[in-house]
């Protein structure tokens, strides 16, 4: 049977280098590459994160991490000084520190211009590099806009010498965006060199977070573990690195966390120490009370099975502030000494898991993730795709993207209607559909409230959670929906008003960019005379000039005519009255 696949092709990726010229580059920079060494590294004896790991693997000590990021180096420096100080004072500790580079650092330097900054960590200089491991004995670690990324290769040599061994970020390579800079070609290429680079550099860990990827988009667990043995074939057999995947956010049952756990410690056959997991951020709302159940439910199976199966994974802590802006210091702080208790207490628990129920669920995904990942390959080498060469494979793979690949390879049973049902759906499927549910029934009955009235969604980055609620009320209500999907640049959603005619756009945020870009969609629609609403709504904040932190700039956005209630209960009333109008 033909396959009937679309390709979104950025480039012809038959363009693409031999991989031994790859690999040769990759040899060349490798015997430039000195590790540099970092306080950490120095204070524990050790060359690098994995000979650390594997030390404290062996005298069961649970590492912890934290995601940092201030918008300066001055203010980032100062806070992870304090929070190391404070942690060490209360009796405390944390082993790693992840620092957010903000998404302009993922495009080279003559590019940075074309995009608006976020609220991420800019490095301006060498030695604001070689300064990470240097303020405190805490390991750095780096992912975002890093390997994956147009500016890949620099990135990674920047981090290798100041002593960064573990790097990410393979799945943004498949999901994060850098709109209005078109360098996919070059994404590709020096990707591969990094990969193959951090492969030829004793102890490095390639590192992956599955929730920033095709994962996020998946439905089936079994399509994402098909989907881990995909990118470690990649990285391990074909490039010749050592990877290791982080997880959590997607997963908010705790005994849900401990099964993906010992999934993808099954599929690490060169026992790569983990670098961190995630904490579930799906059950993160407005009350921090609940939040902080929440941190405790999943940093508690996180140590639990640290205890029963030490990976080196370090336990994360996720303030309780995460979902409503950039966390303080101090609320960095109080997570991690929420997080001591729950790992305390884990050894108490970790003798009592039924683990050959985990272990059962464990094959069962293996099982069904081996057949996703060999339908895929095999589909692959019948379209005409070098399965020889990995960049025609990471190529191909992303021009397909994440609906295609599940709906034709899945390993679950198809319904007569030709749906692929999931062996066993992932949380954030489950949460949404509810979430959807609780939204509709609030509404009741809406069938004909917005009859074909046209409406713009999308979001300006991978975050469309509330997107997607949004769009399913608006369906219910009659609209006539145009989806966008994610990365939406100023540009697509005016030429789509133009296209439609439609009043409406409502927009989902959440990369600290709200205010700058609205102001470009505004002029541009002002240039185009396109006349039309725009709805905002996630985290409407953004760095202003000369601030640390990001700040809410609702009332500057409502100055540009922003609908900015940010309450998805409103959406129908607000459609319903840009229309009116």
């Amino acid at each position: 049977m033909m396959l009937e696949i679309k390709f979104n092709k950025r480039f012809d990726w038959k363009e693409l280098p031999p991989i031994s010229e790859i690999e040769a580059d990759a040899s060349r920079l490798a015997k430039g590459i000195t590790v540099g060494e970092t306080l950490f590294f120095r204070e524990h004896g050790v060359k690098s994160e994995a000979e650390y790991k594997r030390r404290a693997i062996a005298e069961g000590l649970i590492s912890k991490h934290s995601h940092v990021g201030w918008n300066s180096w001055e203010e980032t420096a100062k806070n992870i000084e304090f929070i190391y100080s404070e942690l060490k004072r209360r009796g405390s500790y944390i082993t790693r520190f992840g620092f957010i580079l903000d998404w302009v650092m993922g495009v080279p330097a003559a590019y940075r211009d074309k995009l608006p900054k976020g609220t991420g960590l800019i490095l301006n200089t060498p030695e604001e590099w070689a300064a990470l491991g240097q303020i405190v004995p805490v390991q750095p670690h780096m992912s975002d806009h890093m390997i994956g990324s147009p500016n890949a290769l620099e990135n990674t040599v920047f981090a290798l010498n100041a002593g960064v061994t573990s790097i990410g970020n393979v799945s943004h390579y498949f999901t994060y965006e850098y709109p209005g800079v078109e360098l996919e070609y070059e994404r590709t290429v020096n990707s591969l060199t990094a990969f193959m680079l951090m492969g030829k550099v004793e102890g490095t860990i390639v590192h992956s977070n599955m929730d920033d990827g095709f994962g996020n988009q998946f439905r089936d667990l079994a399509s994402i573990t098909g989907w881990a043995m995909m990118e470690r074939y990649l990285v391990e057999d074909m490039l010749g690195a050592r990877m290791a995947f982080a997880y959590g956010n997607l997963f908010s049952d705790p005994m849900g966390r401990i099964i993906i756990h010992s999934v993808m410690e099954k599929l690490n056959k060169h026992h790569t120490p983990g670098t961190m997991i995630f904490g579930n951020t799906v059950d993160y709302g407005l009350d921090y009370q609940r939040n902080y159940g929440a941190l405790a439910s999943f940093s508690l199976a996180d140590a639990i099975f640290q205890r029963h199966t030490p990976t080196g994974h370090a336990v994360a802590s996720v303030p309780v502030t995460e979902a409503v802006r950039i966390p303080t210091a101090q609320e960095i702080v109080d997570g991690h000494l929420t997080v001591d208790m729950m790992i305390e207490k884990s050894k108490f628990m970790a003798p009592f898991i039924n683990w050959e129920r985990v272990n059962a669920e464990r094959d069962l995904y293996i099982f069904c993730g081996k057949i996703f990942f060999e339908r895929m390959m095999n589909a692959l080498d019948d379209l005409g795709v070098d399965i020889n060469h990995p960049g025609e494979i990471f190529t191909a793979l992303k021009a397909i993207g994440p609906r295609q690949l599940e709906d034709n390879f899945g390993a679950g049973e198809r319904t007569a209607s030709g749906e692929r049902l999931p062996v066993r759906p992932t949380d954030m499927i489950k949460n949404l559909n509810s979430k959807k549910d609780q939204a509709l029934a609030r509404f009741g009955e809406i069938e004909a409230e917005l009859s074909g009235e046209k409406v713009l969604v999308g979001s300006t980055d991978i975050h469309d959670y509330g997107k997607e609620i949004v769009k399913a009320i608006l369906t219910k209500a009659g609209a006539a929906v145009f989806d966008l999907g994610n990365y939406v640049t100023p540009e697509e959603v005016v030429d789509t008003l133009i296209e439609t005619e439609a009043k409406a756009v409502a927009l989902s945020t959440y990369n600290g960019i709200a205010l700058s870009y609205a102001k470009e969609l505004t002029e541009k629609m002002r240039e185009s005379g396109t006349e039309a609403t725009l709805i905002l709504g996630g985290q409407l904040n953004e760095n202003m000039e000369g601030g640390s932190l990001a700040v809410d700039v609702t009332e500057e956005l409502r100055a540009l005519g922003v609908n900015c209630d940010n309450d998805m209960d409103k959406i129908i009333s607000v459609v319903k009255s840009i229309y009116a109008a």
